[in-house]
């Protein structure tokens, strides 16, 4: 079992020191220009069958692939799973505000957390001119008390749960069952194909804790919430993979 609040002080040391803030993974590279190997990746995730439970990513796994992954979310998320597309939608773990910008543009209101208050502050900058958007911190495995119960439709986990102990992913997974509304939605991703026994990392370092399908359906089910979907996104140059999961109330 891990200390909440020496998982939360660590968290706060690495953004302290710049390891987010300088890290490709979690920069926000919005508005920059693409190059057409750029071009040709985000072409190649718009042209994939999300129909289909296997996905083969179009190329090996880099930083250039993640980012066009990231830049074309707001498409294959909703070519993969059912969502709702008005309401309210939460990203838990949202960093700079990636996906809350794009979120804000399909639902009425949006909530972004993050266990980090300077990323939070960030975050707040960089979509100070969006008016339906709000912004908190959250403890490392608790949702915010200002997001108000039964009132989200979807809610959005990015490359959350390979980050933090096994008991706070399941913790927050029940408590964001606890903020949606009746049939809403709730979809993550899950790192899949090692250390799928794993429930921690070393210090001030990036956490890679996996989970097997059969962990995955656990999780959801232990939260209280349906199944509706999981599909595999593996790796032409790797048995590493990600499990994308939709569940609902």
């Amino acid at each position: 079992m891990t200390d909440r609040d020496v998982f939360k002080s660590m968290w706060e040391r690495m953004q302290q020191e710049g390891y987010f803030s300088e890290h490709s993974h979690y920069s926000d590279h919005y508005g920059a220009e693409l190059n057409d190997s750029d071009k040709a990746l985000d072409e190649a995730f718009l042209q994939l069958d999300y129909s289909v439970d296997n996905i083969l990513m179009p190329a090996p796994y880099s930083e250039e692939l993640e980012r066009a992954v990231k830049r074309t979310e707001a498409f294959w998320l909703y070519e993969m799973f059912d969502l709702p597309k008005s309401g309210t939608a939460y990203d838990l773990g949202c960093g700079f505000g990636r996906s809350v910008r794009w979120l804000s543009e399909i639902y009425e209101l949006v909530h972004g957390s993050d266990i980090s208050a300077e990323i939070i502050a960030t975050a707040k900058e960089n979509l100070r001119h969006k008016q339906n958007i709000s912004f908190f911190v959250n403890d490392a495995d608790t949702v915010p008390d200002e997001i108000p119960a039964e009132s989200v439709q979807v809610a959005y986990i990015f490359t959350v749960f390979q980050h933090i102990p096994r008991e706070f992913a399941q913790e927050l997974l029940s408590q964001v069952k606890e903020l949606l509304a009746t049939s809403g939605s709730v979809v993550f991703n899950l790192l899949s194909g090692m250390n799928e026994q794993l429930n921690s990392g070393e210090d001030l370092t990036e956490w890679a804790i996996g989970y097997e399908r059969e962990q995955a359906i656990e999780l959801v089910q232990k939260a209280g919430l349906k199944i509706e979907r999981i599909t595999r996104w593996s790796r032409p140059e790797h048995d590493l993979s990600w499990l994308w999961v939709h569940a609902k109330k």
